[in-house]
């Protein structure tokens, strides 16, 4: 038989910079063993080939190949959710049949969710006439039995590691909140992340500020979200993702069109926070 085989390697967020778990040593693991394995079946082939033509014929040996057919890479993707983008595609060759074994560096890199991960590992994949390999472990759905204990408990500590991790980061996210720290990726459009005594925080970005001063001073006068938003085209504005790739609050030509225009929506979120008070000054 020849195996079509599919490496998958997946890297969260939380383990970004973790050498061993990287997704060049994940995919480098997974070669190994193919060629490892590919070494040792070219050793069997040699001894079935000195058998005699009655024995071959009864099947008494037989010599499969493995051949790599595609590489899956879901890097920044939590191991809780199987809505990964490459592991569908994986999922979708797999019904296709353009493979028929699965290797991996550990059952962690299917999902960190027991009963899921459980569920693929003796159930779909094995419907789907699929091997799977996860090297680390030394599983081998080719030899292990369905429901064996070692693997469940495997699939229970990547369970409970995914949950402490995922506390943990919600404890120091906590933490920083407390200490006053701006925890988003990007600052809201009118401010401006800065760095002061060890914290992260956030203060006005007088250009863009600006902007949000004379659209809070129509809405007073009774213009809707919509027409502050027909205003700001009219007078040029760029909107605020075109600000954060030009640093341009402005449009030189009023003429120019921009791939994006403002929105009612966006124009009532931003003066919504800015009526809140959701940032402030550090």
């Amino acid at each position: 038989m020849e195996y079509l085989v599919g490496i998958y390697a997946r890297l969260s967020v939380e383990h970004g910079t973790a050498k061993d778990n990287s997704i060049q040593n994940q995919i480098r693991l997974a070669k190994q063993w193919l060629e490892e394995q590919n070494a040792k079946l070219a050793q069997k082939k040699i001894r079935c080939e000195s058998l005699s033509e009655k024995q071959k014929e009864e099947g008494i040996c037989v010599a499969d190949r493995c051949r790599l057919q595609d590489i899956y890479v879901d890097s920044g993707c939590s191991g809780t959710t199987f809505r990964r983008p490459q592991f569908q595609r994986m999922l979708e060759d797999a019904q296709e049949g353009k493979i028929n074994c699965i290797v991996c560096k550990d059952a962690s890199r299917i999902g960190r969710d027991y009963l899921r991960t459980g569920e693929y590992l003796e159930k779909i994949f094995p419907l789907m006439g699929v091997r799977v390999v996860c090297v680390s472990d030394g599983y081998d759905s080719g030899r292990e039995m369905p429901g064996s204990l070692a693997g469940n408990l495997k699939n229970l500590m990547n369970e409970w590691y995914a949950k402490d991790i995922g506390r943990r980061v919600r404890l120091v996210k906590q933490q920083q909140r407390e200490r006053g720290c701006y925890l988003g990726s990007r600052a809201p459009y009118g401010w401006q992340i800065i760095y002061c005594d060890g914290r992260r925080g956030l203060e006005k970005d007088p250009p863009a500020y600006e902007v949000i001063k004379q659209m809070a001073e129509r809405r007073q006068q009774g213009m809707s979200y919509r027409q502050i938003a027909g205003w700001l085209e009219q007078n040029g504005v760029n909107t605020p993702e075109h600000y954060r790739r030009t640093g341009e609050v402005y449009r030189f030509e009023y003429g120019e069109k921009q791939r994006q225009t403002w929105e009612a929506s966006g124009v009532r979120r931003i003066l919504l926070s800015h009526t809140r008070g959701d940032y402030h000054t550090t």
